[in-house]
Order: structure tokens, then C-alpha cells, then sequence
């Protein structure tokens, strides 16, 4: 179902983004970080959204850090550019519902508020 190449990345991810409680998630969220990039939608009040696209570049490890661009199709002059842990994006991308991203991405995003530490970081899966 997934690439070759998701498989040896799963025991290095699933310390960090909640052990292997979660593998198919964490298997799909692998499977798009090795492509790069990912789109979905941005819904907004009143049944509205803006479709956007993700990508990033860097080392795919848990603890290396991507660079990362979120751009807007529709909104050509709206681009956010920031560096975070790959770990962080893995469960991002985990938490995911469909072609959303959680909320807790856009209130690290537009808020500036911290994601939750994983309970599972620094446990054995």
C-alpha cells in the first residue's frame, strides 16, 4: 500500500509522533513527506475555503529540521516561508483530517502557539 521506502522510517518516527498506536497515520503522513509537497484546503466560517499547497525540502529525520512554504493558488502574493522540526510535520500531517490540516497547524501558524509535545516522545513504541 505504501512505498518500499516508508518502512525504514516508521521506528524512527514513532517515538515522536505517538508510538505505533497510530501506524497506518503514521505510514500515509511518511508516505507524503518523502513526495514533498501536499495540497488540501484551508475551510473557513461560512463554508468558504482556499485551497493551498505545502512543500518542503531537508533531511527526512525526525529531528532535522525542513524548510517549508505554504502558498495559496488563488492568492499567488500570500506565501508563508518557516523552518520547523520534520517530526512536527509528521504528526501534522497525521492529525489531518482529509484535506485539512488540524488546527493546531494554523494556530502555530497565525497564533505563534506551540504544539503539544507528543506524549509518546522519548518513550519506546
Amino acid at each position: 500500500m505504501f512505498p518500499e521506502t516508508v518502512a525504514p522510517l516508521v521506528p524512527l518516527f514513532a517515538p515522536y509522533c505517538g508510538g505505533l498506536g497510530r501506524l497506518m497515520p503514521l505510514e500515509s503522513a511518511l508516505a507524503i513527506l518523502l513526495a514533498g509537497d501536499w495540497a488540501g484546503k484551508r475551510l473557513l466560517q461560512g463554508g468558504r475555503s482556499h485551497m493551498l499547497r505545502l512543500n518542503w525540502s531537508g533531511e527526512t529525520a525526525p529531528q532535522e529540521i525542513l524548510h517549508c512554504d505554504l502558498t495559496f493558488p488563488d492568492f499567488p502574493e500570500v506565501k508563508y516561508s518557516f523552518d520547523l522540526p520534520c517530526h512536527q510535520l509528521v504528526q501534522w500531517l497525521m492529525d489531518r483530517e482529509g484535506e485539512q490540516l488540524p488546527a493546531s497547524f494554523w494556530q502555530w501558524l497565525l497564533l505563534g502557539q506551540q504544539p503539544l509535545a507528543t506524549e509518546a516522545v522519548g518513550s519506546a513504541a
